[in-house]
């Protein structure tokens, strides 16, 4: 496990995925994206707000990661991406993570 308890990698659908940390993601207005074709989660270490660049915590990349992740379960799952789910699904994993004894 890297910082976060996020992964550096796992596999999933028989394929390695790796996770890269980016500088920005499209330009400090996306926390993260999922790219099937190469196997790989990308997650912004900062984000532009009001013009300005903000440094991502902790806890908003390991959410960022249960989000991209979950984009890959629907994928492989059901063939098709809904981002009130993997917002959903990032929360309650996030949730249960914490909470857990």
């Amino acid at each position: 496990m890297a910082k976060n308890n996020i992964p550096t990698s796992f596999t999933i659908g028989g394929r390695l995925w790796k996770v890269i940390y980016k500088d920005n993601i499209n330009e400090g207005k996306t926390l993260g994206k999922w790219l099937d074709n190469r196997a790989e989660i990308h997650i912004a270490k900062n984000m532009k707000e009001d013009d300005q660049w903000v440094e991502c915590c902790d806890y908003v990349m390991e959410n960022t990661f249960w989000h991209e992740y979950g984009h890959v379960l629907q994928y492989y799952g059901i063939g098709e991406n809904n981002e009130a789910f993997a917002q959903a699904f990032a929360t309650f994993i996030m949730e249960f993570n914490k909470s857990k004894q």
